[in-house]
């Protein structure tokens, strides 16, 4: 019975590898999960609202139409519980129909909204 909660023990203290293989075989630093998520994106003087379809630990996928020069963004993602995840995005690919993009977070913020969305 030792070796069973040894291994438990062990189990549960590894932590989560995001890596794998998409359908295209590409090579993908982390996992992407399909996710429904209230976004709230600022650029320049925008201040726009989004839906995040995916979410790794790396970046995620915004449905949200902004002007094609934008290349950084600040975003936050409502994730359950009624937590905020704050981060400084860069935008690293774009789908015309329907709108959206795809960003790599670049460094993740604390503090209200309000705060955050100045420092962009």
């Amino acid at each position: 019975m030792r070796k069973v909660d040894e291994y438990r023990r062990a189990a549960s203290n590894r932590r989560v590898d995001w890596q794998d293989l998409d359908s295209a075989r590409q090579r993908r630093k982390y996992t992407r999960r399909g996710v429904q998520l209230e976004a709230r994106v600022w650029t320049g003087a925008r201040d726009l609202l989004a839906t995040a379809e995916n979410i790794s630990p790396g970046g995620a996928f915004l449905r949200v139409e902004l002007p094609v020069e934008t290349e950084d963004l600040v975003a936050t993602i409502h994730l359950p519980h009624g937590r905020g995840l704050h981060v400084h995005a860069k935008v690293r690919w774009r789908r015309a129909e329907p709108p959206g993009i795809g960003v790599e977070f670049a460094g993740f913020l604390e503090g209200p909204w309000e705060e955050i969305s100045r420092s962009a």
